[in-house]
Formats: structure tokens, C-alpha cells, sequence
């Protein structure tokens, strides 16, 4: 007789006792992605407008998790939390660490230099990152050493972003 449980459904939600915290866990099929994005929007209770910056970033992270992890791959794994907070949304994306045989990498706006007061170009690939940039108040990780990353990323409740600040 097997006693295997069998395999969560993806995406489920996580319960926290903090009611201002929200999380889902998501599969390694992209179209999670879509139904992260219409999690999110209910999890932040507020308008698309003011949730806007959160699910672009939230988008692109889960996406690049998904493109450079092994969350993406067969039985991976995707974490996703948003904290409401007074001023601010806290989100936070967790992988599954490296893909096996795999370059170790870590969380990078890729940009190519020019003169000083210059706007820089972006390179190849470095397009999510650059957007959770431009739109988060800030943007961290931690993790690494062929582990899990969690990015993490702070924005204005009101919807506006760094860059228009």
C-alpha cells in the first residue's frame, strides 16, 4: 500500500494569521503567471491603478524566476507574498535556487555604460530587473551561494513609482 500523499494543486494560497499578509505558491506552468497576477490584484485591495507598479514587478520577477531558476523546472516552485503595510505594499518572490549544472547568478539591472549624466541602455536581458527598478521605492534579495533567492521589493501604496516620485 502506498502512503504517498498526493502532490499539492498549484497555485494554493498560504494562510497567515497577519491579516495584512497574502501569499500563493505557484507551479512551473507559465500560466501561473496570469493567475498570480489576478491573485495580486486582490490581495493589494486597492485600485489597478495603485496596485499597477506591484504587478509589473510582480510579473517580471516571476517570470524571471521561472527563466533562471529551478522553479521552472518540471516540480518547481514559485513563492509569492504581498504585505499590506500602511504606506507601503512589501512584496517578495521566492525561487527554488539554481537550475542543476547551472551558472550561479544573482538578481542584476544589466545596462551598458555611457557618460556621466547619461540615461543607460539597456542590454540584453536586463529588462524585468530594470522595471522592478524604475517602478519600486527599492528593491533588494537574499539568498545566493547556489540557494534559494527571495527579491524583495518596497511600493508607494499609491501607486507611484521611484522614478515619478
Amino acid at each position: 500500500m502506498d502512503s504517498a500523499l498526493p502532490p499539492l494543486e498549484l497555485p494554493r494560497r498560504i494562510r497567515y494569521a497577519d491579516p495584512g499578509k497574502s501569499g500563493l505558491v505557484c507551479g512551473a506552468d507559465p500560466q501561473h503567471l496570469q493567475i498570480a497576477r489576478r491573485w495580486a490584484v486582490q490581495a493589494t485591495r486597492t485600485t489597478p491603478c495603485q496596485s499597477h507598479p506591484l504587478i509589473v514587478s510582480l510579473s517580471e520577477l516571476h517570470t524571471n524566476a521561472l527563466k533562471h531558476s529551478a522553479s521552472g523546472l518540471l516540480g518547481g516552485r514559485v513563492r509569492i507574498e504581498i504585505e499590506r503595510r500602511q504606506l507601503l505594499f512589501m512584496l517578495r518572490v521566492s525561487d527554488e535556487g539554481p537550475r542543476p549544472g547551472a551558472t550561479v547568478t544573482v538578481p542584476e539591472v544589466a545596462t551598458t555604460g555611457g557618460p556621466v549624466g547619461h540615461v543607460p541602455r539597456l542590454v540584453e536581458g536586463g529588462y524585468g530587473l530594470a522595471l522592478v527598478d524604475a517602478m519600486a521605492l527599492y528593491w533588494d534579495f537574499t539568498g545566493g551561494a547556489g540557494g534559494p533567492l527571495t527579491v524583495r521589493a518596497a511600493f508607494d501604496r499609491s501607486g507611484r513609482t521611484r522614478l515619478a516620485a
